[in-house]
């Protein structure tokens, strides 16, 4: 009986002309940001339930080749955690427009049994550089120190390194695609130290605390990288995030970023711990 049922209902659908077809949704393509990647990977759910009219795709390779692909035209909106000159990269004339949606800071991580709770400037600048070896030169139990670090795409591994004045990352140190590899490697390894993005942040891991930016006084004081202390500039490592995009941007581009001008998207942005402004 169902069998029967089952053709039935096929066959008015198709003497109806209502049999299903498959919609040819127009593609809206986003790429680049691995630190972006979770926020927007929510914020194009999201987008999908408000449409259906857009095939959106989030693809992630790093900041520079969000950057390049809309230089490329391989995607439609590009992701960046890094202020790229525009100028210098593309030339003059290169039509592209960009718009910072959200802050953040970059967090520096290590073990959850590591002693370690904090690191000035030059420490920092010596493990990444490789003139500091083990953890016990600088107060902290002996073991070799394992830098993690992003790649040559990454608009994190580009902030931190100009941030901290590393010219030539340490020989040792071990590069990682994505955020979520550099915290599996803290977890999984006491001596291991990396930085990420603030939205993967876990409890898994312990933040290192840095030397507030805006102090004028000669102690040191160290800050944790808390919104509250990223917002007001306390915090070092704040940096911009933002979205690239043809100046001549379509339709499909405008429905996007109209979406990000809404309060359930800043809410999604938010919940990220990602700040807006």
């Amino acid at each position: 009986m169902r069998y029967i049922i089952s053709l039935f209902v096929l066959g008015c659908l198709y003497s109806c002309g209502t049999v299903m077809k498959k919609k040819n949704y127009e593609p809206l393509i986003l790429k680049g940001s691995e630190s972006m990647h979770e926020a927007f990977s929510s914020l194009v759910g999201d987008f999908k339930k408000l449409q259906d009219t857009l095939d959106v795709r989030i693809e992630g390779g790093g900041s520079r080749t969000g950057l390049m692909a809309i230089k490329d035209q391989t995607a439609d909106i590009g992701l960046s955690s890094f202020p790229f000159n525009l100028d210098s990269i593309l030339g003059n004339d290169h039509g592209i427009n960009q718009r910072i949606v959200a802050y953040d800071g970059i967090v520096l991580i290590n073990h959850i049994d590591n002693p370690i709770g904090q690191l000035s400037d030059s420490q920092i600048t010596n493990i990444y550089s490789g003139l500091v070896t083990d953890w016990s030169e600088i107060g902290g139990e002996p073991g070799a120190i394992l830098p993690v670090v992003r790649d040559s795409n990454s608009g994190t591994q580009r902030f931190f390194t100009e941030h901290f004045k590393i010219f030539e990352v340490a020989p040792t140190a071990v590069v990682a695609r994505e955020n979520h590899e550099i915290v599996d490697s803290v977890i999984s390894n006491k001596n291991s130290i990396g930085f990420i993005g603030y939205a993967y942040y876990t409890a898994m891991v312990k933040n290192i605390a840095l030397p507030a930016a805006t102090d004028r006084s000669d102690t040191i004081r160290f800050v944790e990288p808390e919104p509250r202390y990223i917002n007001n500039g306390d915090y070092p490592l704040k940096r911009s995030l933002r979205i690239y995009f043809n100046e001549k941007y379509d339709a499909r581009v405008m429905a996007f970023l109209q979406y990000l001008d809404t309060d359930r998207a800043k809410e999604i942005i938010e919940s990220h711990g990602l700040i807006i402004n």
